[in-house]
């Protein structure tokens, strides 16, 4: 796995620490020394830059997220599609996934907790859904519990893993996740 912990992207992005890996990329914790802020940088796999479709796939992800201004889906601040280096610049977000929280509370979410919480996913998703885009990958791993218990919808368009794809156009889902005639 690429490792770009210490290193600083274009004079400008302090790589702190891993904070996720995907199939195609890795989610790195920077510091921005220009906007004097933190912030979460994905990273294109060095195995898939001369692979046109993941590049692809990546550029469109970029693309989706920066379209959309709502305060449960992370912002883009920058990206970097270059030809041995391609990153999206995002908003830090302090906080676990759901899956994460929880388990944290025995696996089992009060009622009301759980209708805040998806209140929250919903708004994100109406939002997105006003934009004409689709998520096509809603899972607990992409959703973020942030410390004042609001929550914040990530990856767009770079799902972990491919699980269908059908002859009209490919789809990118996690089984369990996604209607079922999805994986007709």
């Amino acid at each position: 796995m690429d490792n770009y912990v210490g290193k600083r992207l274009d004079g400008r992005y302090e790589v702190q620490e891993i904070i996720g890996v995907g199939g195609m990329s890795v989610v790195y914790k920077a510091y921005d020394n220009f906007d004097d802020r933190t912030v979460a940088i994905k990273i294109l796999k060095d195995e898939f830059l001369n692979n046109e479709e993941f590049k692809r796939r990546f550029k469109n992800e970029s693309k989706a997220i920066a379209l959309l201004s709502h305060e449960n889906i992370v912002r883009v601040y920058d990206v970097n599609f270059g030809e041995k280096l391609q990153y999206i610049v995002m908003e830090y977000i302090d906080g676990i996934d759901m899956k994460r929280y929880a388990k944290l509370r025995g696996g089992r979410l009060r009622p009301e907790e759980m209708l805040a919480l998806l209140k929250d996913v919903l708004k994100a998703l109406n939002a997105v859904h006003k934009d004409g885009i689709i998520h096509r990958d809603i899972s607990p791993d992409n959703i973020m519990v942030q410390p004042d218990g609001s929550v914040c919808l990530l990856d767009f368009g770079a799902a972990k893993d491919i699980t269908f794809q059908n002859a009209a156009s490919q789809q990118i889902a996690k089984k369990g996740f996604s209607p079922p005639e999805q994986y007709r």
